[in-house]
């Protein structure tokens, strides 16, 4: 099949009227046995490929993150902290911004690599398609990246629970977590690879600037010439990750991404629906109703910082008291929202 150069983002407008046309569509083409566990299990031993092998490998490198986090906070992080002599809140959360940040760079920049030279997927998401084949071999890199991923997810909710500081929206990173998972291991059991790859590349650099700005202010703590600098910092940075967050997540995800995993791929294979087209979408749908919701904070942090309701850029998802208590993580969990002294 010949690729398609010169791809046009639709409008939000389009987006809207086209995606939900294509779902209709596709609805109307299901069978009934499309509809039952019984079918989405044939589908699944039908279409989908995997190895007992990438199942050693995921559980391998997820324990692998844990004790990697473990080890390099224990004798590198808290090493930067003793000498920072930081405040007490800051002690706290300043290794988990250290490793997040990163894991960010770490994951960021080679999937920036492929997507925007190797495999030419931002420019032209199409590729992401038309490349598509059920059953094929994974290059390496993306394999890699593809083990990579999945398995810091498995860390990352063990880490939400256990490791790191409760906050406002804990539960909903949780969600995240297993929403990603799922949709990583089925874009890999499809062979939605290439499509994987741009979801990717368009969600881990505002990580990157989410951990530094936090840095930044943690390290407004120490006072003197530290709390000057760090507070331009801190606000440049918020300033950078608020852009980023609604370019690329808000514009780009679904223009790029949702648009042409529902609409241009039914366009373009319109005999035969996608295996678990409706999961597959259904999940990106949810990881962009969720970058929405994410995206209130922002707009909160932003609204008291230029009306003076806030002297300088904090995390609002965070309790007013810390979050790190576990009489909080117990009363949230149990549905209040009281910190309990």
């Amino acid at each position: 099949m010949v690729v398609q150069e010169g791809f046009l983002m639709p409008t939000y407008a389009s987006f809207v009227t086209d995606v939900s046309y294509a779902l209709r569509k596709s609805w109307s083409q299901l069978e009934r046995n499309d509809l039952t566990p019984a079918g989405w299990f044939h589908s699944l031993k039908t279409h989908g490929s995997c190895h007992w092998n990438d199942g050693f490998w995921i559980v391998l490198c997820a324990v692998t993150w844990t004790v990697l986090r473990s080890l390099i906070t224990k004798y590198f992080f808290q090493e930067i902290i003793r000498r920072s002599r930081l405040s007490k809140k800051a002690e706290k959360g300043v290794p988990e911004c250290l490793w997040n940040l990163t894991f960010s760079l770490m994951a960021w920049i080679p999937a920036a690599y492929l997507v925007l030279h190797k495999y030419d997927l931002f420019s032209n998401p199409v590729r992401t398609i038309t490349d598509w084949q059920l059953h094929s071999v994974v290059n390496w890199d993306i394999y890699c990246i593809y083990m990579f991923q999945i398995s810091h997810y498995i860390h990352c909710i063990y880490a939400t629970l256990v490791l790191d500081e409760w906050r406002k929206d804990s539960v909903v990173m949780l969600i995240h977590h297993l929403v990603s998972i799922i949709l990583i291991v089925n874009s890999y059991l499809f062979r939605y690879v290439h499509l994987g790859m741009l979801v990717l590349f368009l969600h881990d650099l505002n990580d990157v600037f989410l951990q530094a700005t936090k840095l930044a202010v943690y390290y407004k703590s120490k006072g003197g010439t530290w709390a000057t600098v760090c507070d331009v910092l801190s606000s440049v940075g918020f300033v950078l990750f608020g852009t980023s967050w609604f370019v690329f997540r808000l514009y780009w995800f679904p223009l790029k991404v949702i648009y042409v995993s529902a609409y241009v791929s039914r366009e373009m294979y319109h005999e035969e629906i996608p295996p678990f087209y409706f999961f597959t979408n259904g999940l990106l749908l949810t990881l962009f109703i969720l970058h929405i919701y994410w995206f209130k904070f922002i707009l909160v942090m932003a609204y008291k910082v230029v009306t003076g309701a806030a002297k300088e850029v904090s995390d609002e998802r965070e309790y007013q008291n810390g979050g790190n208590d576990k009489n909080v993580k117990t009363a949230v969990r149990n549905g209040l929202h009281n910190k309990t002294d």
